[in-house]
């Protein structure tokens, strides 16, 4: 069963930090050494100092990024840069944004306490592998600091948007804030505090699956936390705040969720011929090449968006200083066979992040899970034009394009219990950290 609570967040004060665009920064993973200095650089109180702070060489088991966000945690609190609500709530939250200048999009959703469960359940789902490192890493800064910087960004479903509905009506008039981004984002969120509201799309929530969309290793993380307090605090009820985590839903079924490609990126890719590895690659796909001039490049790209459409796996392929692009169209019984041959469950032969890794970067082109994994050897880029102009530039030896996973591939992957390999879907815009925080305070019980 899912159990979502309201909670007493933390959040912002608007009288003294009156921009939230200057605080309010992507989740950890996604920022870049170059961004997280323009963070720092923002704002004294932007949530960089608290999600991925700076480490120093002389830094100490007692001194290090983790203990310092503790610190700030508290000192922000106390000087009043963050309020903690007085009354538990849900956190309604809207959010406009723009894949193309004349194509603006609404996706809504809410930020609430979801009770941890265990995968095992079914209840909640991944759909996406984790490395220990990162949750050990996440760890520590959640014992340090002793909350949720960031909630965990979720799917469920709901055909009839009932539980959108219910709070959506029960929202307070005036938002306790709103503002946009340097992106051009629109964010404005508004709280449900209302108890008969709250009831009842806790009631509507209950038979809901939960499909993770972005926050595995900090989900894993909590799980992990959780058992450590509990066997910290053995006389802890059911609702201590350690039994739950901030969380971000969204209905799959309303629109405005975007998935974007992960394309890959790869700086060596050893020893290879390519004439070779194209004649080998048509055991496997149908391959149609385009030449750079004459137009090629466009047509190259059309085909590639075509095989969107049709639901075909189509990757597309560009190395340095090659004079033509490449389309590799995958032969579904080949290709199954292969994959089935390796003991990969059906429903993710047609996952194009999943032909792409295991039949032409671990098989045709024998890279090793040491250099698939290399942050130094692979890079992930979600835009064609910017990661091709990558390639070309010689920067990477080779690129390749995929298209995005589709929200019904997730869905359906989730609920079998299978997972995908890592970064299969990049779900945008993704949820910011410091829209509003969950302290995990050991006195308290999670109160309706």
């Amino acid at each position: 069963m899912t159990e979502i609570a309201p909670f007493r967040g933390v959040r912002y004060n608007k009288d003294k930090i009156p921009d939230l665009s200057k605080v309010v920064i992507p989740p950890y993973d996604v920022i870049s050494r170059e961004e997280q200095e323009v963070f720092f650089s923002t704002s004294p109180h932007n949530m960089i100092n608290l999600e991925l702070g700076k480490a120093y060489p002389e830094d100490t088991d007692d001194n290090n990024p983790h203990t310092r966000a503790g610190r700030f945690f508290k000192e922000w609190q106390k000087d009043e840069i963050l309020i903690r609500d007085e009354l538990p709530a849900v956190y309604y939250y809207e959010l406009q944004y723009s894949l193309a200048p004349q194509l603006r999009q609404t996706r809504r959703g809410f930020i609430c306490a979801l009770k941890l469960a265990d995968f095992s359940t079914g209840s909640v789902r991944p759909h996406e592998k984790t490395f220990q490192a990162v949750k050990d890493e996440r760890l520590r800064l959640m014992l340090a600091s002793g909350a949720n910087f960031s909630p965990v960004f979720a799917l469920y479903s709901d055909p009839g948007n009932l539980v959108d509905h219910t709070l959506r009506s029960g929202k307070e008039e005036v938002p306790i804030f709103s503002f946009s981004d340097k992106h051009g984002m629109d964010h404005t969120i508004w709280r449900v505090d209302d108890a008969a509201v709250l009831r009842q799309a806790r009631a509507l929530m209950e038979d809901k699956a939960i499909f993770i969309a972005d926050g595995h290793h900090r989900y894993e993380t909590a799980l992990n936390y959780r058992n450590m307090m509990r066997e910290r605090h053995k006389d802890a009820g059911s609702r201590a705040p350690f039994e739950y985590i901030m969380m971000y839903l969204s209905n799959l079924n309303h629109g405005g969720l975007t998935i974007l490609p992960t394309h890959r990126l790869l700086k060596h890719l050893g020893e290879w011929d390519s004439n070779g590895f194209l004649e080998n690659a048509k055991s496997f796909f149908s391959v149609s090449s385009f030449r750079a001039s004459g137009g090629g490049e466009a047509e190259w790209r059309a085909g590639l968006e075509s095989g969107s459409a049709r639901k075909e796996t189509t990757i597309g392929l560009h190395w340095k200083g090659s004079d033509s692009f490449y389309l590799l169209e995958a032969k579904r019984e080949p290709v199954s066979a292969f994959l089935g041959a390796k003991s990969i469950h059906g429903l993710l032969h047609d996952l194009d992040v999943e032909v792409l890794d295991q039949v032409i970067l671990r098989h045709l082109f024998s890279l090793s899970e040491a250099a698939l994994s290399n942050e130094n050897n692979i890079h992930f880029n979600h835009d064609l034009t910017d990661g091709l102009s990558l390639v070309k530039s010689g920067m990477y030896e080779a690129g390749f394009f995929i298209n995005p996973t589709r929200i019904e591939q997730v869905q359906d992957v989730a609920s079998a219990g299978l997972i995908m390999p890592h970064k299969s879907t990049y779900f945008y815009p993704k949820v910011g950290s410091g829209l509003v925080i969950n302290p995990l305070m050991q006195n308290e019980e999670m109160l309706w």
